[in-house]
């Protein structure tokens, strides 16, 4: 049976308790240099953008938020394959789904 990030994918509520416990962990700085260097946390992250449960999305967003916030990370976090594009897919998603303001 495969572990870490990638395989809660399958299982939402799976998926949310990952996803929370690397929030969680993330929120702590002394974390933040080994979360971006562990080989599969990032991916995990990045699958995570994807899901379509909002509270995982946004589990996932501020995760990444917290693991930014260390400046070594930035570029690891920038050159992460798939990073930019789920990123801006997200964006993209939400303005989509966001209400339209009429002024």
């Amino acid at each position: 049976m495969a572990d870490g990030p990638a395989a809660a994918m399958s299982g939402e509520p799976e998926a949310l308790a990952v996803v929370t416990q690397l929030r969680d962990l993330a929120a702590d700085p002394m974390n933040r240099r080994a979360i971006v260097q562990d080989h599969g946390c990032l991916p995990g992250l990045i699958l995570f953008l994807d899901h379509p449960n909002p509270q995982v999305v946004h589990s996932a967003l501020l995760a990444i938020r917290y693991l930014a916030e260390c400046r070594p990370n930035r570029e690891k976090l920038k050159g992460e394959l798939g990073m930019m594009l789920s990123l801006q897919n997200v964006v993209q998603k939400i303005g989509r789904e966001s209400p339209k303001r009429v002024w």
